[in-house]
């Protein structure tokens, strides 16, 4: 028997036995026995590792922040005692009324309700004790998303971060505007080292969403015209924080 669900992480359980009903039927249909004990080939050469040798943390950071430029995205790279200030210009720029924000102890240090309620913004907590049609027209309704993020890549300027419990996935999606907060320290060099700390979770179970948010939504037609906010948030800011 298969327990219940924890909201927001995947149960592996319920996952190996889809995948071994899909993989079973696969190699029924092709007509053969189904193979086990295959495993992935283990790599000599891992180039992508070794892609930022000897760049120091400042020239990641540096390369994080223009990549955000080039993506128009503005960057505040701030100090903990500037970020009362730095939000405050923030709201004035994105002109907001209105905010919802993660459940998160590193925003909860940042005093970020407080904040908000003192800049004249009416804010909400993400919470899974209400009902998922509540939360996700709350979140519609909002001038402004804010999250943190579990890493950083300089190599396109891209946030990374796990969605579940008070983490949920439509603050950064259906709000026009978003807000992302991190520090210096979760800045790596590309996809290679966020993969790597994404597997170093997987015993622990992952959470059903993980997002890779690369500036402003961008949305393409075939007669190449391009058009921001269609499918997200139109204005992306990240304030990064000094350690």
């Amino acid at each position: 028997m298969v327990g219940k669900r924890e909201k927001g992480v995947r149960d592996l359980t319920v996952d190996q036995l889809n995948q071994e009903k899909f993989l079973t039927n696969i190699s029924s249909r092709l007509g053969r026995e189904r193979r086990s004990g295959v495993k992935p080939p283990i790599w000599k050469n891992k180039p992508y590792l070794h892609l930022y040798e000897g760049k120091t943390n400042e020239d990641l950071i540096e390369q994080f922040i223009d990549n955000l430029q080039l993506l128009n995205t503005n960057v505040d790279r701030i100090t903990r005692q500037e970020f009362e200030v730095t939000l405050a210009k923030v709201l004035k720029d994105f002109e907001v009324n209105s905010a919802i924000s993660w459940d998160n102890p590193f925003l909860h240090d940042l005093d970020l309700t407080s904040l908000l309620t003192t800049n004249g913004v009416e804010n909400s907590i993400w919470n899974n004790s209400v009902s998922e049609d509540e939360l996700k027209q709350r979140s519609a309704k909002v001038d402004l998303g804010i999250t943190c993020a579990d890493l950083g890549l300089a190599e396109t300027g891209t946030v990374v971060f796990m969605n579940g419990e008070g983490r949920g996935r439509m603050v950064s999606l259906l709000p026009p505007f978003y807000l992302c907060i991190l520090k210096e320290s979760q800045i790596v060099p590309r996809i290679t080292q966020a993969m790597e700390h994404i597997h170093a979770k997987v015993p622990t179970g992952l959470p059903a969403c993980i997002n890779f948010i690369t500036g402003p939504s961008r949305t393409a037609d075939i007669e190449m015209d391009l058009a921001l906010g269609v499918h997200g948030p139109g204005k992306v800011h990240v304030i990064l924080l000094r350690e």
